[in-house]
C-alpha cells in the first residue's frame, strides 16, 4: 500500500491499518479552537452509532464531569458521508474542554474522526466555521 502523508509517500504492507491523527491548531475565535483527525476501525462490524456510544463511554470514564447531548445523524462534505455529531465537554487538568465530534463512517469498517475542541463554549462563528470545514471534506478514492 503507498501510504500519502502531506510530507510525501511511503509503502506500507497491506495489512497495515491506519490508526494516524492530525492535530490542526486553528485559533479561531475565543477559547481557540483546535482540530483533530483521527482514524479508526469499527471493531467486529460495529455499527456508527454503537462505537460512538464506547467511545463516549471511555471517555467518560477518564475525565471527570463528562457531559453530553445526544448524538445527531449529519451528512459531511460534498459526497454527504454518514455521519454522527455529538458535543460534550468535561474537566481536564482543572481546565474545562468543550468538543464538537463528528465521526464519519468511510465504507467497510474505517471511520475517521474530526475533533473540534475549544477552551470555552463555541460560539455561533465557530459552529459555523466547524460546519463550513465539514462541509468542505471531500474524501480520497479508496482502494
Amino acid at each position: 500500500m503507498n501510504y500519502q502523508i502531506n510530507e510525501g509517500s511511503f509503502a506500507l504492507p497491506p495489512q497495515a491499518q491506519d490508526r494516524s491523527v492530525n492535530m490542526l491548531v486553528l485559533n479561531h475565535g475565543p477559547g481557540g479552537l483546535t482540530l483533530v483527525v483521527s482514524r479508526d476501525m469499527a471493531q467486529d462490524g460495529e455499527a456508527l452509532d454503537a462505537m460512538l456510544r464506547r467511545q463516549l463511554r471511555t471517555l467518560g470514564s477518564q475525565v471527570k464531569n463528562f457531559k453530553q447531548q445526544d448524538p445527531i445523524a449529519v451528512q459531511v462534505g460534498e459526497a454527504r458521508l454518514s455521519a454522527l455529531q455529538v458535543s460534550t465537554s468535561f474537566k481536564q487538568n482543572n481546565a474545562t474542554v468543550y468538543q464538537l465530534q463528528t465521526m464519519v463512517a468511510l465504507g467497510g469498517d474505517a471511520v475517521l474522526v474530526f475533533t473540534l475542541t475549544c477552551a470555552s463554549p463555541l460560539t455561533q462563528e465557530q459552529a459555523a466555521y466547524a460546519q463550513q470545514l465539514l462541509d468542505s471534506f471531500t474524501p480520497a478514492a479508496r482502494d
